[in-house]
């Protein structure tokens, strides 16, 4: 008569053991971010006995994703560290910082309103000349005498930041873009990217996603691989001849604005604006640094610039004239 009883009694002591085991203490409140370690710190898996199997120390500078703590005004995160065993831990919150979440809501519906960005990097290296990506290049590099991407910016201006937490934001307007979470990219997309935007050096790919991509599309793999279908179009029409036939002397506005009429029709031309900057001391010169290009409508991996220009905003032409800058410092 007292067998059910008794193995009914054993189940639940079972089940409660188990539930404590696999999950953080009953108190603690649960989280969706990542953590940045700033320091070593030994990773517990018992707050209250400090017990750490394998003695586990967090490696600064490494980013852990976060799925508790164990207060509101929390003392301790609960970590999953790939290398421990048990993997979840709890480590100090004095031994980092928390930057977000990686993870962004699909954007709904996709934008269709955008403006591609693309650099003559010879010209904005002559500005910006202590980049990375500026002190490595080369007359033989891409960049040199292709447009390199800069980014593609949903439209209008202020359509920012979807999705995407405080924590993120703040560490990306403060320019600490090698802080922010890496993102999923394919390896052939990834290597296509280095290339063809140089900033890639400086972490310029992390700004572009965080701030404008995750208001374009739900994936940075579907972000940067049409947006270098954009530019591929641009590099291979009358207009990059244009820029390289006529390296270190001046072009007009004109002139540039024919030449996308020239390879797009449709009035291309009225919606591209031009963008220049005075070189640095001692010459002066106004070279030009940028081109932004507005279109409207649905962009897919095989989308036609050309198509994209028909429903586009006129623009201003910008800068009247400029020189293509030659690839080194003058």
């Amino acid at each position: 008569m007292l067998i059910f009883p008794r193995l009914f009694l054993l189940t639940l002591v079972f089940w409660f053991s188990f539930n404590l085991w696999v999950t953080p203490a009953q108190a603690s409140i649960k989280l969706n971010e990542q953590f940045k370690a700033t320091a070593s710190c030994s990773a517990f898996q018992s707050i209250r006995k400090r017990t750490n199997p394998g003695n586990i120390q967090t490696t600064p500078d490494t980013i852990y994703p976060v799925t508790a703590k164990n207060k509101e005004d929390a003392t301790y995160y609960y970590l999953k560290i790939e290398s421990a065993s048990p993997s979840a831990r709890w480590v100090s919150v004095n031994c980092g910082e928390l930057v977000g979440t990686s993870i962004v809501e699909p954007t709904e519906p996709k934008s269709t309103d955008n403006l591609l960005a693309i650099s003559w990097q010879p010209a904005f290296c002559e500005t910006r000349p202590n980049k990375p990506e500026c002190l490595t290049q080369t007359e033989s590099r891409f960049d040199a005498s292709n447009f390199s991407l800069h980014g593609l910016w949903p439209q209008p201006r202020d359509n920012v930041y979807c999705g995407v937490s405080d924590s993120i934001e703040r560490i990306d307007r403060d320019k600490r873009w090698f802080e922010l979470p890496d993102i999923e990219l394919s390896e052939g997309l990834k290597k296509e990217l280095a290339v063809k935007m140089p900033g890639y050096q400086s972490g310029l790919h992390l700004h572009e996603w965080y701030k404008h991509g995750t208001c374009y599309s739900a994936t940075p793999e579907e972000y940067y691989q049409e947006s270098l279908d954009l530019l591929d179009q641009v590099n291979n029409s009358v207009v990059r001849n244009l820029f390289v036939e006529n390296i270190e002397r001046d072009i007009t506005a004109n002139d540039i604005r024919n030449k996308f009429d020239e390879a797009f029709s449709n009035q291309a031309g009225n919606k591209v604006s031009i963008q220049c900057k005075r070189d640095n001391e001692p010459t002066r010169r106004n070279i030009i640094t940028e081109l932004k290009l507005n279109f409207m409508g649905d962009i897919e991996s095989d989308t036609l610039v050309s198509d994209l220009f028909k429903n586009g905003e006129n623009v201003s032409q910008g800068c009247y004239i400029g020189e293509v800058d030659r690839a080194g410092f003058d």
